[in-house]
């Protein structure tokens, strides 16, 4: 193997035996603990996610070992700091899923790489990125570790106190890169190792001296997407990109939702040329990919930008399908779902958040019930998949304004949804309303004039148990992005949506507990046979031991017995 300059690693999933142990020291009331009971299938008296499930059973049918995870479409973020990287003359290669690339990844090592860069998107603690560490310096203790993204951005906003220097040494990385953007610094990071001088002078970089982390200059990066567009053909030797694939189009966010932080975080929207996304796809094409996942936070905004990239899709004709988030209110005509149809479009993702009015402005949501209900029987009419995200207990929510929620979804029946309690965000815009809304704590332990975490929660199982003629769409190592990726296996969503309804009937019978669990054996037979009855392609990974011990482990509790639930916290405590 060639001498690598750089790797950059993806997304490494964490242990789902540790977050069943958090969900649970939550407290039977609290929302980790009722998401989590929505998220796994029981198999062999073990809690697994809902693919890791899948795979099991699917294992079991055929007799061999394969792994299906989301986590096989490549990891963008790695990708597109990889491509950036090459097109300054630095050799960097990109790992995607820590959790089944450990061999892949030490043989890199092996090269001894000057740097490893460690991205951090989706985490909202540091327990993810701390096997990484650990497992580089093991492995390749000269190289200098870096460690950027969401994480340190979400962490470090306000600067580095206190506490931010116990975090910083907790992870043991060499430095942090503190920049929305990061790209820019992570090559004059680089290029500062390489030349083995200090990092005092390379802007937007957390360093450590004499026992303290220190910021540099802060200086905001503006990085053109046309000119860092991902040059996709260099990926045809080293990475085995697929036939799904995720592409961004778009950064930051044109809306300015009260309960998302994310566009005072990502800056003005930015937008990538018609011509550039053209250039993508045909690499993309030419590498074998057939569906496409925007990730842009509004893909179908600006609409007029819309509707050009969907003719440009279509004049290419590429066989390619893609799915997107998607907003219906800036979807005001026949053309719009015309185009989007014809040009491939199979799926999308639906903020709906609530069917309230009273909740959608104090969402400061730019969207109505009857543009929802107009729009998903539009996409609905064209075949495509629709995916509706509901958020419980935001500021002013009642059990009515849920009620009406629970009525629009089963008015319009969108293809799948899910509800999840209220994730308070200190540094959102609605927290600048606090004493309006009567808002104290944050996360998922919070309380307001109208509603506790705990109420949302248990209206969240209520939901549950209420929607009709929808399938409840499973988050952890999952969600509406799992629907391209089995496409590429073959798995069509018509063949998926029994299975998630047969899952969210198990799942309810888990919560049951019945004392002969008859019913729930019988759930779970039909479950098996209609994995074994599929056919499928192989996914890219297996089960390594290491895989294994991320999911399974031995004895490991599904629910608290009546003796616990003091323990864990009650609604009287």
């Amino acid at each position: 193997m060639r001498d690598i300059d750089c790797v950059v690693i993806g997304y490494n999933e964490g242990r789902f035996v540790d977050y069943g142990t958090m969900s649970k020291r939550a407290g039977t009331f609290s929302p980790e603990w009722q998401i989590y009971r929505k998220e796994h299938i029981v198999i062999d008296e073990t809690p697994m996610p809902w693919m890791d499930a899948f795979s099991t059973l699917r294992n079991k049918a055929v007799g061999r070992n394969d792994r299906y995870h989301v986590g096989e479409v490549y990891n963008l973020a790695s990708v597109y700091l990889t491509s950036h990287l090459r097109r300054h003359g630095i050799d960097a290669v990109a790992i995607s899923l820590f959790g089944n690339e450990r061999d892949r990844l030490r043989s890199l090592l092996a090269t001894r790489p000057k740097v490893v860069a460690i991205t951090s998107t989706f985490y909202v603690n540091i327990l993810p990125v701390l096997p990484i560490v650990q497992f580089v310096r093991e492995h390749s203790p000269e190289s200098h570790i870096v460690v950027g993204g969401p994480l340190i951005d979400n962490f470090a906003r306000d600067g580095v106190s206190n506490d931010l220097q116990d975090m910083l040494f907790a992870i043991g990385a060499d430095s942090y890169v503190l920049e929305a953007q990061g790209e820019a610094t992570l090559v004059s990071l680089y290029q500062a190792i390489s030349a083995r001088v200090s990092l005092a002078n390379v802007n937007n970089v957390i360093r450590c001296e004499e026992g303290n982390w220190i910021l540099s200059e802060r200086v905001l990066e503006s990085n053109s997407l046309d000119e860092c567009r991902i040059r996709w053909a260099d990926f045809a030797v080293d990475h085995e990109i697929g036939v799904t694939a995720q592409m961004r189009t778009a950064r930051s966010c044109a809306f300015k939702c009260s309960f998302c932080d994310y566009p005072s975080r990502a800056g003005a929207l930015t937008v990538a040329s018609v011509d550039t996304v053209r250039q993508e796809i045909r690499e993309l094409a030419a590498l074998g990919v057939k569906n496409l996942v925007f990730v842009d936070d509004t893909f179908n905004v600006p609409p007029k930008r819309f509707k050009a990239l969907c003719e440009m899709m279509i004049e290419e004709d590429l066989g390619l399908s893609w799915y997107s988030y998607f907003r219906c209110s800036n979807a005001k005509d026949d053309e719009t779902f015309d185009v989007a149809a014809a040009s491939g479009c199979k799926g999308v993702f639906l903020g709906i958040e609530s069917a309230d009015p009273v909740i959608l402005k104090n969402m400061n949501k730019l969207a109505q019930d009857d543009q929802y209900r107009d729009g998903i029987a539009r996409l609905k009419e064209r075949g495509i998949t629709t995916f509706a995200s509901i958020i419980v207990g935001f500021p002013g929510e009642t059990e009515t304004t849920v009620n009406n929620t629970i009525d629009f979804l089963n008015d319009t029946r969108p293809t799948l949804w899910r509800a999840q309690a209220w994730w308070g965000n200190p540094k959102s815009p609605i927290y600048a309303k606090q004493e309006e809304y009567g808002i104290s704590g944050s996360a998922y332990k919070w309380a307001h004039d109208t509603m506790t975490s705990e109420e949302a929660a248990a209206l969240c199982d209520a939901m549950y148990s209420s929607v009709v003629n929808s399938a409840w769409l499973p988050l952890y190592d999952f969600d509406f992005w799992s629907l391209p990726y089995l496409a590429g296996k073959g798995l069509s969503v018509n063949e998926l949506v029994p299975l998630l309804e047969l899952s969210q009937e198990i799942m309810q019978e888990q919560q049951v507990q019945r004392e002969d669990g008859s019913r729930l054996k019988i759930l779970c037979r039909e479950l098996a046979d209609a994995v074994a009855a599929l056919s499928l392609d192989s996914p890219r990974f297996s089960y390594t031991e290491a895989a294994l011990a991320e999911i399974t482990v031995a004895s490991h509790p599904m629910y608290p017995s009546p003796q616990d639930e003091k323990s864990l916290g009650s609604k009287d405590d």
